[in-house]
């Protein structure tokens, strides 16, 4: 595995010599924000005097001088009630490390990387990582080896990884300032601490050094003749029969030992999607029967998710007016909405493929954003009814669909609609009072005494 490269990088500590290289990583870094580290020196203060610290930044440079400051840690909730160590570092540290990945990204990116590696990485993303595990369930990989490794980010020996990074590159000064970062340790409540492995998350330079690391993994899949999928620490090895997921237990056993790390007995799981489902990057692949067919759908976790979100966003003590409310919840509503579409918009892109090709599709992305903009102006009914009484619930807000129904939400109020986004996929050409007509559905109505009460009650209160 640590067979060395024919042609390395040389030279890479020379480019970041340079002011102008200093102040691109620093224009980069100002545009991701993100606060101070362990030095209380923030993305303002340091713009306060920019000239000094870039000079004095690269005056420690080339004098080599430079010393990465502890990152400064804290922790961020996980998914399982579990809490990740984020690693903050300094500011003039995330313009060192900034511009490091600037020289080397390329590099890697051209001569390293495998195709199939979609996480952290320019121009790709988890729609790509999604056409692809769509692309091999269409050509037959029905047997899914889903592995987790264990706390991947925090576990990453430093001395191997070195060795990694040193088949590929040469600059002995590089090597020595991605050493020095992996060894400048954090520091909680004021008392500093020795990281003995792990890339801290939060750093600029670790998505990278985390690719570089599973490449190793990449290409002994490839190397056996394996499909897989990889975004980030999140791989799936996808094959056709049992003989060939036997042998990607074993290549992934044999090398994941090698790189020093250790996979999850709870999370490794083998499925046969024939009748079974795995999740990836928040979806569920769930198969349909021994003809190939198979659903994709936002996973439960994720839908969870957007609505403890929204829940969380919309309680019924707020108080907004309708163009506050669209402004607050609309560019949250588009992102969740907008990668929940990823599996629209890669399914599309994999049936066309296989039309090109002359082959059946068998995939379906499954629409579920209905429900889910149904339950975001359920809310905000509840948050409407509540204005003049300190107890409205569920009830009040039902009556309140003859007068907030769903053209007022969608065109008076301007939210953003899960569905009609969905339906532009299918027809870019379609308009709001065009979804709105689709969606009206002819519902028959009982005269009875208690439909009849609702509706008093409901137009009372309009």
């Amino acid at each position: 595995m640590n067979e060395p490269l024919e042609h390395k990088l040389f030279s890479v500590y020379g480019q970041i010599l340079s002011e102008r290289a200093l102040r691109d990583a620093w224009t980069k870094v100002r545009a991701n924000k993100g606060a101070g580290g362990v030095d209380g020196v923030t993305i303002a203060k340091f713009e306060e005097d920019l000239d000094g610290n870039i000079a004095g930044l690269l005056a420690d440079l080339r004098a080599k001088e430079y010393k990465p400051s502890p990152v400064r840690r804290v922790y961020i909730p996980k998914k399982n009630g579990k809490r990740r160590p984020l690693g903050i570092p300094a500011i003039r540290d995330r313009i060192v490390q900034q511009a490091l990945v600037t020289v080397l990204s390329p590099f890697f990116e051209e001569n390293i990387f495998h195709r199939d590696s979609c996480g952290f990485r320019p121009g790709m993303g988890a729609e790509d990582a999604l056409k692809k595990v769509m692309w091999n369930l269409e050509t037959g990989c029905r047997y899914v080896y889903d592995l987790d490794i264990k706390g991947y980010f925090d576990n990453i020996p430093h001395k191997k990884l070195m060795r990694v990074l040193n088949k590929y590159v040469s600059d002995g000064t590089v090597l020595d300032l991605v050493w020095r970062s992996l060894k400048a340790g954090y520091m909680l409540d004021d008392v500093t601490y020795e990281t003995a492995a792990g890339t801290m998350q939060g750093g600029v330079i670790s998505p990278l050094l985390a690719n570089v690391y599973l490449n190793e993994l990449d290409w002994e899949l490839h190397k056996a003749g394996l499909r897989f999928c990889r975004y980030a620490d999140d791989c799936i090895v996808m094959c056709r029969d049992e003989a060939e997921l036997d042998r990607a237990v074993m290549v992934v056993g044999e090398t994941i030992a090698e790189l020093g790390l250790e996979l999850s007995a709870e999370k490794t799981c083998v499925v046969d999607t024939h009748g079974g489902s795995f999740d990836y990057l928040g979806f569920t692949f769930r198969g349909h029967g021994d003809q190939g067919r198979y659903f994709v759908a936002p996973s439960d976790a994720s839908l969870a998710k957007f609505k403890s979100d929204l829940k969380a966003m919309t309680k019924k003590t707020y108080s907004r007016s309708f163009e506050q409310w669209a402004a607050r919840l609309n560019p949250v509503i588009r992102g969740k909405f907008n990668y929940f579409l990823a599996a629209n918009r890669a399914a599309k892109a994999v049936w066309e493929e296989c039309r090109r090709r002359g082959m059946s599709f068998h995939g379906r992305a499954k629409r579920t954003y209905q429900q889910l903009d149904a339950y975001v102006r359920q809310r905000l009914r509840v948050n409407f009814a509540n204005r003049c009484r300190g107890h409205a619930g569920q009830r009040d807000a039902r009556m309140l669909t003859v007068k907030y129904g769903n053209a007022f939400f969608l065109k008076d109020m301007g939210l953003v609609s899960g569905q009609y986004m969905a339906d532009l996929l299918r027809d870019p050409s379609l308009t709001m009072d065009d979804f709105l007509a689709s969606r009206k559905k002819k519902r028959r109505w009982r005269s009875d005494e208690k439909t009849s009460t609702f509706f008093k009650h409901a137009y009372a209160r309009c």
